[in-house]
């Protein structure tokens, strides 16, 4: 196999221990096809290290060490190679590799621990195909690894995680102003300090977009389990604690949702009693939704089954439909 020469003087020096670690890991995951596993150090793994090589030769002991057991480890679970469950892992290696391979010089193991993480989670969620391209943006102009994961997690919020609000809020704060409009997709010359305190206290607030009336149906949320979606049976919503969660075939799941997207994440076992909440003056009329401005007709989801609010959302359930539909209050 043809590798680059830092690849080549690195493997070659340590041929025995390459070659114990891989005996462990055909012991430890079974199934591994060495073919395979050739493919990956002479295809992705080589390009990593040659692009790295390119700026630290130094590094590239440390960074050949990390891609070879983490790349071991990840075709064993079949999170990557060929039918792997997130084939994006190795693309997204390679993007930090061109474009910032000074940071993956200095942290490898981190900075390549931390890229698999997110994309094995972005595998639930639809792979994170635009999460990448903000990636691609923010990585050169990240001055820290640190700087660059904090960015990142408000690129993974912005493109719809919806459950990473919270904390993607509490690193945008300490993000420079220009990398945090990046990984918000906004221009950073549009950027304006309120927006983020904006942001912070209206979920429904967007900074790239002109601001929309409300109320107003944001989206839908949740599917059948046929369809690669977690209920079993139509979901009904209520909540604790002023937790808004749905409920479906005895499993809770709390429900994020915010103006970049929305997602449920299991709860608890146990059943929850629907709610059928309303805000001051509207009302419910078989599969219609009424507020004393407007008009929400929901025919071909069959009658509104339960219905949850927040100060700023509320969640309506259908009995014809495995998907909620949330509605912006602000």
């Amino acid at each position: 196999m043809n590798l680059t020469p830092a690849l080549t003087e690195v493997l070659r020096g340590g041929r025995a221990e390459f070659n114990r670690r891989f005996a462990v890991g055909l012991q430890r995951y079974n199934g591994i096809d060495p073919a395979a596993f050739s493919e990956l150090l002479t295809g992705p793994v080589d390009h990593i290290v040659g692009a790295v090589a390119k700026v630290d030769n130094g590094a590239v002991p440390a960074l050949a060490d990390a891609l070879f057991d983490l790349s071991l480890a990840l075709l064993g679970q079949r999170w990557i190679g060929t039918g792997g469950r997130a084939p994006a892992v190795l693309a997204g290696w390679e993007l930090i590799a061109d474009k910032a391979p000074g940071l993956l010089a200095q942290q490898p193991q981190s900075l390549l621990t931390a890229i698999a993480n997110a994309l094995v989670h972005w595998s639930s969620f639809g792979g994170g195909e635009y999460w990448l391209r903000t990636l691609a943006t923010l990585a050169p102009r990240a001055r820290s690894v640190d700087e660059l994961l904090r960015a990142g997690q408000v690129a993974a919020w912005r493109h719809g995680l919806a459950h990473y609000r919270d904390s993607a809020l509490e690193r945008a704060r300490q993000l420079d102003p220009e990398l945090l409009a990046l990984a918000l997709t906004v221009p950073p010359a549009d950027w304006k300090d309120e927006m983020l305190t904006r942001m912070a206290r209206n979920r429904w607030y967007r900074p790239d977009k002109p601001p929309q009336a409300a109320p107003r149906v944001m989206l839908r949320v949740g599917a059948f389990v046929g369809y690669g979606g977690r209920f079993a049976e139509p979901p009904l919503v209520g909540s604790i604690d002023g937790e808004l969660l749905l409920h479906s075939a005895g499993q809770r799941y709390s429900l994020h949702a915010d103006v970049f997207g929305a997602n449920v994440q299991a709860h608890s076992d146990g059943k929850l009693a629907p709610a059928h909440e309303l805000p001051p003056g509207w009302r419910i009329e078989g599969s219609e939704l009424l507020s004393p401005e407007k008009r929400f007709p929901f025919a071909e989801h069959g009658a509104i089954t339960s219905s949850a609010v927040t100060i700023d959302t509320l969640v309506l359930t259908h009995a014809w439909s495995h998907g909620a539909t949330v509605v912006a209050l602000l």
